[in-house]
């Protein structure tokens, strides 16, 4: 058991180590601090994204990319300046003179990350300006690649999604805490995604478990999505709703073999229609609204071709009678209620 523990206390600290040598391209390059002491109160860190573009939302794989500015801000008394013998009220560094004054004090940068990224990400273009009192601001321009856990299409495409942009530091609680800067945070307003309509940001603060499942600092930037229905409704919606028509014209039909041709060709239409919109619906391990509507309407569909087979054998058995008498509650009562009670059943399971 001591083993395991030393074992475990050793791979946490390795973690820790390798982490923050992963995100010291942050603010440059910086060398590994010798050692982080700590202090009376967390050191407080303003933090604040602004999202310029999405670049894409992939729904399948459920992450999406970002193209935005990430903000922070903390007060360093060590490097505060007398402004007149500067001859400027800021001081403007590059990432490595920064690493340099940094490390010469007693104190350690805001180490972060973004805690639902995927792959690298990749840093456009970044500034650090310090005040004369030692506020320090950093800006960062990225692209990057974010998780979307959070993603239910139970609803689709009725659904609206939830995205998370979440910024954690990499030191526990008692070193960092971490505070929203709704100031400098928002959403531009061509963000180039066509398919979501996304909206209302909000950005908020909370703790949750860091490396080696200390209590760490993070914030969120919550924004939500909705689909531009209309494209769903034209070009699904539309074309199923001709097919279950096109279904329900061929019992009018007199003779039951032109009936059974007609209803077996319109249940191919069915089949080709739903290939070609397989490529747009989400691979899930669950049923969505679409895909329950998409599956009833194709046993319904496919049905209407049992029936007529049905039909035409009591025609030829000599129960003709009997098959114009089924033949006119299924035209009249059967095939509409029955299209009904499933439209209701699914409109209330998934969307109510």
């Amino acid at each position: 058991m001591l083993f395991q523990r030393i074992a475990a206390i050793l791979i946490s600290l390795l973690a820790f180590t390798a982490a923050l040598h992963a995100q010291s391209e942050a603010f440059g390059k910086l060398r590994a601090l010798q050692s982080i002491t700590s202090q009376e109160a967390p050191k407080e860190v303003g933090v604040g994204v602004f999202i310029d573009q999405i670049t894409f939302v992939d729904q399948q794989a459920e992450n999406f990319g970002v193209v935005g500015t990430l903000f922070l801000q903390v007060d360093y008394p060590e490097l505060a300046f007398d402004p007149e013998e500067h001859g400027a009220e800021y001081k403007v560094y590059s990432a490595e003179d920064f690493a340099e004054a940094i490390l010469e004090t007693e104190t350690f940068p805001p180490y972060f990350i973004f805690r639902n990224q995927q792959g690298r990400r990749f840093t456009q273009q970044s500034t650090i300006v310090v005040s004369a009192t030692g506020t320090t601001h950093y800006a960062e321009r990225f692209t990057a690649t974010f998780q979307a856990p959070h993603f239910n299409f139970r609803r689709y495409p009725f659904d609206k999604q939830v995205f998370f942009i979440e910024v954690s530091s990499l030191l526990p609680s008692e070193f960092v805490e971490f505070y929203p800067l709704e100031e400098k945070t928002g959403m531009g307003d061509l963000l180039g995604e066509e398919e979501w309509i996304l909206a209302n940001p909000s950005i908020a603060a909370s703790t949750v478990a860091g490396i080696g499942e200390r209590d760490t600092s993070m914030v969120a930037l919550r924004f939500t999505g909705k689909r531009h229905v209309q494209y769903y409704m034209l070009r699904i919606m539309l074309p199923l709703i001709i097919i279950l028509f096109v279904t329900w014209a061929t019992f009018f039909l007199e003779e039951y073999r032109r009936r059974i041709d007609m209803a077996s060709a319109n249940l191919l239409v069915f089949v080709a229609f739903n290939f070609a919109i397989s490529t747009m619906l989400p691979k899930l391990g669950y049923l969505t609204f679409m895909d329950s509507l998409l599956a009833g309407m194709f046993v319904i569909t496919g049905s209407t071709v049992l029936v007529n087979i049905m039909l035409r054998r009591m025609k030829t058995t000599g129960r003709e009678a009997l098959a114009r008498k089924i033949d006119t509650y299924l035209v009249i009562w059967v095939y509409p209620i029955l299209h009904g009670i499933f439209l209701f059943w699914a409109v209330k399971f998934f969307l109510i």
